[in-house]
């Protein structure tokens, strides 16, 4: 995000350049690990990611892919974060009765449950996007320069960062928790990881 961002003239001419790339190649690590996922998943039979994560990951995937970017560069890796998520779905929602077979009520429940966070995560993610960009200058440091569908000082570097660290912190904290619930690693590996 904020490959369009017009950078101040203080800024030296190699930072959008480098935040763009950047952000290519963490593109590219999550891809390679949802690939690591799916493989994983499916030869140990086990879901590769909480499903509280996936919800919202997914979710979040989508609110960013088609309200939040508009540059060519950030729309792609969003679609190809979804498209390498199917197969992620699919381990989950083939592998989550086994994979929580500790907790019944969520084993029974797997397709319920994933769809209702996915929800939440739709409406939540929007909602703070929406509430973010709707007024300039939110955030913290000078919004010069950064501009979003023609309106100037929206910062959606910022707005990303605030919403998938949220995202990230469930998924890291909630593979932990699956690791301690399962007692075994399946689903998921050093390399994931």
């Amino acid at each position: 995000m904020g490959s369009s961002d017009i950078p101040p003239p203080t800024a030296p001419g190699w930072l959008i350049p480098a935040s763009s790339t950047l952000l290519s190649a963490g593109v590219v690590f999550w891809l390679i690990c949802y690939v690591l996922m799916t493989k994983r998943s499916l030869s140990t039979r086990d879901t590769p990611i909480p499903l509280l994560a996936l919800g919202i990951n997914l979710s979040w995937e989508i609110v960013y892919a088609f309200y939040v970017t508009e540059e060519w560069l950030e729309f792609a890796g969003f679609v190809m974060w979804l498209a390498l998520d199917m197969p992620v779905l699919y381990t989950t929602l083939r592998y989550g009765r086994r994979s929580n077979a500790a907790s019944p009520l969520v084993a029974r429940h797997v397709p319920l449950l994933l769809g209702l966070v996915f929800a939440f995560g739709l409406v939540t993610n929007s909602l703070f996007a929406s509430w973010w960009l709707k007024e300039p200058h939110r955030g913290s440091g000078l919004k010069s320069g950064k501009i979003w569908k023609g309106l100037e000082a929206r910062d959606t570097t910022e707005l990303a960062w605030w919403s998938a660290g949220v995202a990230q912190m469930i998924m890291s904290v909630g593979a932990l928790g699956m690791l301690l619930q399962r007692g075994h690693s399946g689903g998921q590996s050093y390399a994931i990881w």
